[in-house]
């Protein structure tokens, strides 16, 4: 499975995709929408300020070209590294060193290929729907509760288990420090 930026001077290769996903999640949360709003690339959100992510472990997505575009986000010095195609302003991926977490915005999939998330299904769930604009047609839970935690952890404990968040090309061999020094978005 591939992902790419916007204009394709990005890409990226996936390894042993769909095989270690709990598939697709979208998330409501005002961070999510902020970032987006602040990078001018609130064109990925859905109607009610969703972004869908597709979780994979930072250790499994190689970088093949465009490394040196790359453009690393916060919105506070203790958020999310969010990361961005300088080239075209393509939002990539949410991460956090040391976590077995990617969470690739589902744009970088369709980019390489349109159909690419059709094995996937359906968004198999839906958080922070206390931030979601409007009336959606669609349960969105307020918090992460039970049932979204039953989804996301068998993953994340793999993960630590395995220490899949090894090998991230986002930060030095350290696995600490971000490639690209981060913008603060919020003050």
């Amino acid at each position: 499975m591939n992902i790419s930026c916007d204009c394709g001077s990005f890409k990226a290769e996936l390894l042993a995709f769909p095989k270690n996903t709990p598939g697709r999640l979208a998330c409501y949360c005002n961070d999510c929408q902020a970032y987006l709003h602040k990078i001018d690339r609130s064109d990925v959100l859905d109607e009610y300020g969703g972004s869908e992510i597709i979780p994979v472990y930072p250790g499994e997505l190689k970088i093949l070209q465009g490394k040196e575009s790359l453009k690393c986000y916060r919105l506070t010095d203790k958020g999310l590294y969010r990361w961005a195609a300088g080239c075209c302003n393509t939002p990539l991926v949410n991460t956090r060193p040391g976590f077995p977490w990617a969470g690739i915005f589902h744009t970088a999939y369709k980019n390489a290929d349109p159909s690419s998330l059709d094995s996937l299904g359906e968004i198999k769930s839906r958080i922070f729907g206390r931030d979601a604009k409007g009336e959606p047609p669609f349960e969105i839970v307020d918090k992460l509760n039970f049932k979204a935690m039953l989804t996301v952890m068998p993953f994340i404990i793999k993960g630590k288990i395995f220490n899949k968040s090894k090998g991230s090309e986002f930060f030095e061999s350290d696995g600490r420090t971000p490639i690209s020094t981060p913008v603060i978005l919020i003050g």
